[in-house]
């Protein structure tokens, strides 16, 4: 029963997941942690109350995949740094080809915005999720997160601009692509 239903979540989310990490780790390389999302889901299976829509719980569960491997990344810099110190550590991300030039500017300009606002852009303004699913997985109000959606637009508008491009460009290319 349990692998059924995670199997049938997996078919229906893995492309949310997906872009979730995508968009939040800045790496397109984000398999592994999508297959630990739901590994990590069917183990906890027995803990979902259906409180929460089942996209909303496992983006909650990306998300602390990824809080939980940087802070043991970060400890573990620490640790290399202070017994390796002649060697100069590099946790630089692979470049990957993006055909799409808005989407790669849109994608370098949430990235510059702090953490809550893009995790807000990204569960909003990406995967669409509506404010009170956004609430559950940021552990939130509903209003708090309307009032850090609008002002991480306004942001995110901000740095297009101050990159030469038009944002009122940007959301109508967005638009007549969708």
């Amino acid at each position: 029963m349990t692998n059924h239903r995670i199997e049938e979540w997996f078919q229906l989310y893995e492309g949310d997941i997906t872009s979730f990490l995508i968009y939040y780790t800045g790496s397109m390389d984000v398999e592994d942690l999508v297959q630990e999302t739901f590994m990590n889901a069917m183990k906890k299976m027995s803990g979902f109350q259906g409180q929460s829509h089942p996209k909303t719980w496992l983006i909650s569960i990306a998300r602390n995949k990824v809080i939980d491997d940087y802070r043991r990344r970060k400890v573990w810099e620490k640790i290399k740094h202070s017994v390796f110190r002649e060697q100069k550590l590099s946790n630089e991300l692979e470049e990957r080809t993006i055909i799409n030039e808005e989407i790669i500017h849109l994608y370098k300009a949430i990235h510059q915005l702090s953490s809550s606002h893009k995790e807000v852009v990204i569960l909003r303004g990406i995967l669409e999720l509506r404010p009170k699913e956004v609430s559950e997985v940021l552990k939130s109000n509903v209003n708090h997160v309307n009032v850090t959606f609008h002002r991480a637009l306004k942001r995110l508008k901000e740095i297009l601009v101050e990159e030469g491009m038009s944002y009122e460009d940007f959301t109508k290319k967005s638009e007549e692509s969708s």
